[in-house]
């Protein structure tokens, strides 16, 4: 892990949320950026798509208006499995203060869309 003197956290706004995928139908990214700053992400690539200075692992934006967003999309979709998340861990650490990806998972589960979660954090297990 690489420590950073501080990590720079942004609430922002996002006008989508489910996304087409190649690895399931549709993936959702609740965070640009990890707090986890793994030396082995695949996920690194997603800076250049940031106006971030800082490296990829010393940043988080965190989509807070993303339950709303995805309620609105979701009455629009077709039926089909959700990865959370692809470029972002849905369970870093921030996600004990935004609970996000519970909030998300509950609204998920009204529509019976299926969920897989890829994650290394044992806070998916509250």
């Amino acid at each position: 892990m690489i420590a950073f003197l501080q990590m720079i956290i942004k609430e922002v706004s996002c006008k989508s949320l489910l996304n087409k995928s190649g690895i399931s139908d549709y993936c959702i990214n609740l965070y640009t950026g990890c707090q986890h700053a793994c030396a082995y992400c695949y996920a690194r690539f997603m800076k250049k798509y940031t106006n971030h200075k800082e490296p990829w692992g010393g940043f988080v934006d965190v989509k807070t208006n993303a339950v709303e967003v995805l309620k609105k999309e979701l009455v629009l979709k077709k039926k089909g499995e959700i990865l959370l998340s692809s470029v972002t861990d849905p369970y870093q650490p921030l996600e004990k203060k935004y609970g996000l990806t519970r909030n998300i998972l509950k609204e998920l589960l009204n529509y019976q869309f299926p969920v897989s979660i890829l994650t290394k954090s044992a806070l998916v297990l509250r």
